[in-house]
């Protein structure tokens, strides 16, 4: 099997870092060639799976489960497959009523699952493997998104997007050819998703700086390595180019790695990833067909970015002032009846969150003031290393992909109350959350709908 030499080193690896943590990946088979399907039985026997129960949908199916379907039964395999339909407009919504599809046609005698696709696929399969206690497999059909190895995955649960353990794949297998003729759209919600780390890993630096919370040098350099190949290949990209291609599917590969070693999300999801999270809620409360998750994302970096930009030029704040309002903006009854606005029938679950995490209260939101004015200049140096929002939405642009709001019909007031309030999706240190902290984010909401909507 030709394995990826820049992969290599992290399958099934596990090692001490300079960090003071042991890093592990379960993550052992990466097949990107011509007529990897085809060594798919091969593959079965080595890891000694019998029976397999393939998960794909409408498009995918077509793509390459026929294909898997076919290898399969040359080679005398068993298996049960189910395909979820996929709607006539948007993308198939990885929800409770997908995975109930998927339990109810599960095969009880099935040892491992096998999705065939990526994004909803991927994560109903490797939600339903962890949940059932069997081994992953991942045939993918385009490289759009960060999770294809990731051993968590985001589900919508009630119309709140959560996420969740999930069991990572044993294996990934990809044919060139396939993932090279997914729709440009595709292709460069991929790429959007791993720009996107640009400002992610911005925000997990500036919580080890605020809240002192773990880091580590080693994985964000893995990430960073990648986001810097993707950004070289983005007008490769452009023309569906199989170079270009292979260079994304290693860098969303390498995500998911650098999730596993840090288990969490924190290497590749940020205050970007809040943005596109929330606007996905909203167009499940509205009706409105879903839009692919790593276009959200790209839209979402290049409106973080512009707070970082904004960061990087600001004057140190008036402590004293910000801290004799504390008072007048945390009022609880206020801002339950915002979330109410906002999440709707999610809001419970978001005003339960807050009252764990308290990242509003006034004794968290003081401690963090006074390491904020302390290490004001520390935290401006790192604005300073944030690239232009302008650059990121220039490289959209020349991909085809969408760069603003309006692109993909997202509303004035999604994004408003996106950049206000979607810090309160998780209970994650972003630069959100820095600018609730220095009284600045409503007006930043402001400045960034007037130049991002009209």
């Amino acid at each position: 099997m030709i394995q990826n030499p820049s992969i290599e080193q992290y399958l099934n690896c596990s090692f001490e870092c300079g960090c003071g943590r042991t890093h592990k990946s379960l993550f052992a088979h990466y097949i990107f060639e011509t007529g990897a399907i085809a060594k798919l039985p091969a593959l079965l026997e080595q890891l000694g799976y019998k029976r397999p129960y393939l998960i794909s949908d409408t498009h995918t199916h077509k793509i390459a489960g026929i294909k898997v379907e076919e290898v399969l039964g040359k080679a005398g395999i068993p298996f049960a497959s189910h395909v979820l339909k996929s709607p006539e407009n948007g993308d198939l919504a990885a929800d409770e009523h997908a995975l109930g599809s998927v339990a109810m046609a599960n095969d009880k005698d099935a040892d491992i699952i096998i999705s065939i696709g990526t994004g909803t696929i991927n994560d109903l399969g490797r939600y339903f493997s962890y949940i059932t206690g069997r081994p992953f497999l991942l045939v993918a059909t385009a490289p759009s998104m960060d999770g294809l190895v990731s051993g968590v995955a985001p589900l919508i649960f009630h119309n709140m997007k959560i996420t969740f353990p999930a069991q990572e794949p044993l294996a990934l297998i990809c044919e060139p050819e396939i993932l090279a003729k997914a729709p440009l759209k595709m292709l460069a919600a991929g790429a959007a998703d791993i720009l996107g780390k640009y400002n992610c890993l911005l925000d997990w630096k500036l919580s080890h700086i605020v809240n002192d919370e773990y880091y580590c040098d080693t994985i964000a350099g893995i990430m960073g390595t990648a986001v810097d190949r993707t950004m070289e290949s983005t007008k490769g990209l452009a023309s569906q180019d199989s170079k270009a291609v292979s260079v994304l599917t290693e860098a969303l590969v390498l995500s998911g790695i650098a999730m596993d070693f840090s288990g969490n999300s924190r290497p590749a999801s940020g205050a970007e990833h809040h943005q596109s999270h929330y606007w996905e809620m909203q167009f499940l409360f509205d009706g409105i067909p879903a839009v692919l998750h790593g276009t959200k994302v790209g839209i979402g970096t290049v409106l973080m970015l512009e707070l970082y930009n904004t960061l990087a030029e600001m004057e140190k704040p008036d402590f004293a002032a910000i801290r004799a309002k504390v008072a007048d903006r945390l009022s609880t009854e206020a801002w339950e009846k915002e979330m109410h606005r906002c999440y709707g029938d999610g809001a419970e679950g978001i005003i339960a969150l807050e009252k764990k995490a308290g990242k509003n209260n006034v004794e968290g939101l003081q401690k963090r003031l006074a390491v904020i004015e302390e290490r004001w200049e520390e935290i401006r140096e790192l604005a300073k290393t944030a690239p232009k929002a302008a650059e990121i939405s220039h490289v959209l642009e020349e991909m085809g992909a969408a760069k603003i709001p309006a692109d993909v019909g997202i509303p004035r007031q999604y994004v408003y109350d996106s950049i206000r309030y979607g810090k309160e999706l998780r209970d994650r240190y972003t630069i959100l959350q820095l600018m609730w902290d220095i009284d600045r984010l409503e007006e930043e909401a402001v400045k960034l709908v007037e130049k991002y909507c009209n």
